[in-house]
């Protein structure tokens, strides 16, 4: 399942025709303030839903790009890797896409849509969804996304198989918090208050690559 050309997400197409035949139909009632409040819906969500293409910082077999929009919080040093923790506002754009090149077995056959109602997205230890990435050239986990999302918010998983590109978009993910672990040996690209853009932002490069 591939996406290429959508300028909204797909996840958002429901919410914005809600929101426009609500509008609709409140303005042929003449119900001007309704109206008013879901024209105002209707512009929000075509923005939380929109579906930007970026153009790379880089586009190396040894880069690592961020896999979502957001803010990073934190960065910690721990036995295993290196930790990146990111907030993920409802304003910014919700595209998942692919952070690494060469994607190895670790990304075939794996489908997951539509995860709704995931909670305590403030909290490490809420419900949450995993992603594991593996390079061609390492037999060990490479890099681990794990996904924390708002009450009620939404995660799509796109079809996986060996053919995803470096940025391609790979799912979707609406608000939260998640968690990046690199391998320790990453030469990291960004400090802690640093915004970052899915498919575009330079997070580190793989050492000794």
């Amino acid at each position: 399942m591939k996406t290429t050309t959508e300028l909204i997400a797909r996840e958002g197409w429901k919410p914005i025709i809600v929101a426009l035949l609500g509008f609709l139909l409140a303005g042929l009632l003449g119900w001007n303030f309704l109206a008013f409040v879901f024209l105002v819906l209707f512009v929000c969500v075509v923005y939380f839903y929109r579906n930007l293409e970026r153009i790379p910082e880089d586009i190396a077999n040894d880069c690592v790009l961020a896999p979502l929009d957001g803010v990073i919080k934190n960065i910690e040093n721990k036995e295993g890797g290196i930790y990146l923790s990111i907030k993920k506002p409802i304003c910014f754009s919700g595209m998942l896409r692919m952070p690494i090149a060469k994607l190895g077995k670790a990304g075939e056959a794996m489908k997951l849509e539509h995860i709704y109602g995931l909670k305590n997205g403030d909290s490490i230890n809420g419900e949450h969804v995993k992603i594991a990435f593996k390079r061609e050239s390492d037999d060990e986990e490479t890099l681990d996304l794990v996904l924390y999302p708002k009450n009620f918010s939404q995660i799509t998983l796109y079809f996986w198989d060996l053919d995803f590109k470096l940025g391609e978009r790979l799912g979707f993910f609406l608000s939260g918090n998640a968690v990046l672990k690199m391998p320790l040996k990453s030469e990291l690209k960004v400090n802690i208050g640093d915004k970052i853009y899915a498919g575009q932002t330079l997070l580190a490069k793989f050492e000794g690559q």
